[in-house]
């Protein structure tokens, strides 16, 4: 048992049996809405303004970001410039549904800073992306292909490790194409795109890629995808990290450190109830590419 599941069982306890099944499950969504908006009424009612100053100094949710927001806009820029004609742009909302980490990526939903009316503060906008994209292929758009930039949190425990950041994000959803084709156009949609932004915004940067499954390296080298980047050949189904599968990329710093990711997902599969479905996301830290080009 974790600390804070030992912390939060020995809560319930004090609170009883009723309250808990209440609490966790027994009131419908609007009422449980209403109870939650009740609390956060009379706990900011007893606040003084001490107590605003204090929180703002103490807490690292709400600091502000090191990164100079001139500086970050010029990185989001050049990445906007380098986005190939096929993706729309798409101003998210800093909230999104609840639980679309915990489903989507496998994530704890203690590592997303939840929200009291039903929704939760986006973590990377791939989730919201796949949200969005799943709506529209839902709707008969046959392809989609979508880009955003949002400031993003995340309830990471380390304390070392800043709580929100700028972040980018694509997302390309499409119907099956048969034998590993549709991923493969749809990495090289995005594998395409990376190169030239890491060539725009990170000196010295570069995309790593795998493919655990060889029918698919084989499309990937067939359609130039590798070209100019670094191939990691690999059969292990977990390479680098959940939630891929088959192939994946990385954004790498000259000195090593990854700021950003993306590769085959089974999301909008799920989201859509189509099968056939397939879907390639990514993602980049715009502050991390910021602290980079100033070391």
């Amino acid at each position: 048992m974790s600390a804070a599941t030992a912390a939060s069982t020995r809560i319930w306890r004090r609170l009883g049996a009723v309250a808990r099944e209440a609490l966790l499950r027994g009131l419908p969504a609007p009422e449980l809405r209403t109870i939650l908006a009740d609390v956060a009424r009379v706990r900011a009612a007893e606040l003084e303004d001490a107590d605003l100053i204090d929180r703002w100094r103490r807490d690292p949710f709400l600091t502000p970001s090191p990164i100079d927001p001139r500086a970050s806009l010029r990185v989001q820029t050049a990445l906007w410039e380098c986005l190939p004609a096929e993706f729309t742009g798409v101003e998210l909302s800093p909230l999104t549904s609840l639980g679309s980490v915990s489903r989507l990526s496998g994530i704890g939903q203690n590592r997303v800073v939840s929200a009291l009316r039903g929704g939760e503060v986006v973590f990377d906008p791939v989730h919201p992306l796949a949200l969005e994209a799943s709506r529209l292929r839902r709707s008969g758009h046959s392809r989609v292909h979508l880009a955003s930039c949002v400031r993003i949190a995340q309830a990471w425990d380390s304390g070392e490790r800043q709580r929100h950041e700028q972040r980018w994000g694509l997302i390309s959803s499409a119907p099956d194409g048969g034998g590993f084709s549709t991923e493969a156009d749809l990495l090289n949609l995005q594998v395409d795109f990376w190169r030239d932004a890491v060539g725009a915004v990170l000196p010295g940067g570069r995309v790593e890629i795998a493919a655990t499954d060889p029918a698919l390296a084989e499309h990937l080298a067939e359609q130039g995808t590798c070209d100019g980047v670094i191939v990691h050949p690999t059969r292990d189904a977990g390479a680098w990290r959940h939630p891929y599968v088959g192939g994946a990329f990385r954004i790498v710093t000259a000195e090593g450190d990854v700021l950003g990711d993306g590769g085959i997902v089974q999301w909008t599969q799920a989201l859509t109830r189509n099968r056939k479905d397939r879907c390639v996301v990514s993602s980049i830290s715009v502050d991390g590419v910021v602290a980079a080009l100033a070391h």
